[in-house]
């Protein structure tokens, strides 16, 4: 990647939507955190150019994809939280997902991204939906449909995670426990987790079935989570350390094309 010294940190965000009315309703909470860390974000939808900070643009094919180049210029790519997946794109037919919340150009969008990013060892952090989309990208699957995981935002339930000793992700938040926030009814389990994946933490019982976060030893830093941690005045100092870890894991990447 070419690069100069003094260019921001640009972090690819997706979104259903690129027009200012959704950006500003569905991704206050990311863009508020990626300014307190101090990176640059570049909006990728399926329905707007991708615009750099330099003013170069990338259009969306007819289908919602973006060209891979874009993520040439990207430092990192947070896959954000959203609707549910088609489950066309891991063979299986509709039975739980809500037809009515699916867009289908969001999951070319991202799904190509995904496998692109995946392959360029770019850091990858999957947000809720984002959690999902990255394992089918990866190969894996889901649970279309599944209750008590779907609070309201407006007065949040928190409950608790076991972390797997020893993950990448228990060593960043320095704990083996968390309470996180949760907003789904779809997740991933053992048997739908991509091959590629390691499980990084577990719901609580009875749904000690539930994938609540998993990572790829293969890569840089690829982290997946079913909570939402850019609402991170809703939740404990752990998910900062998890942002900062993303955030650092970027900056090494581009420290790298820097000096390439």
């Amino acid at each position: 990647m070419v690069a100069t010294a003094e260019r921001p940190l640009l972090i690819g965000l997706t979104s259903k939507h690129g027009n200012r009315e959704w950006v500003e309703e569905n991704t206050r909470n990311y863009l508020s955190m990626l300014a307190e860390l101090g990176a640059t974000p570049v909006l990728l939808s399926p329905d707007e150019p991708a615009r750099l900070p330099d003013g170069t643009t990338y259009l969306p094919d007819a289908r919602g994809r973006l060209p891979a180049a874009v993520l040439e210029r990207m430092d990192g790519l947070i896959l954000s939280g959203g609707g549910d997946v088609h489950p066309r794109y891991f063979g299986a037919e509709i039975n739980g997902a809500d037809p009515k919340s699916i867009s289908e150009a969001r999951d070319e969008l991202e799904i190509h991204l995904s496998q692109q990013a995946l392959a360029q060892d770019m850091p990858i952090f999957g947000i809720c939906r984002g959690c999902q989309v990255l394992n089918v990208a990866a190969g894996g699957g889901m649970v279309q449909d599944f209750p008590n995981h779907r609070s309201d935002t407006n007065n949040p339930v928190l409950h608790e995670v076991s972390l797997l000793p020893g993950s990448r992700l228990a060593k960043i938040v320095d704990t083996t426990s968390l309470a996180v926030n949760t907003y789904h009814h779809q997740g991933v389990d053992i048997s739908t987790l991509a091959s590629g994946m390691q499980v990084a933490a577990l719901s609580a019982a009875p749904d000690d079935w539930l994938v609540e976060a998993y990572e790829s030893p293969a890569h840089r830093w690829v982290v997946g989570v079913q909570w939402h941690p850019e609402r991170i005045f809703e939740l404990p100092d752990g998910h900062r350390r998890l942002w900062e870890s993303f955030i650092g894991a970027c900056q090494e990447r581009k420290k790298i094309g820097n000096s390439e």
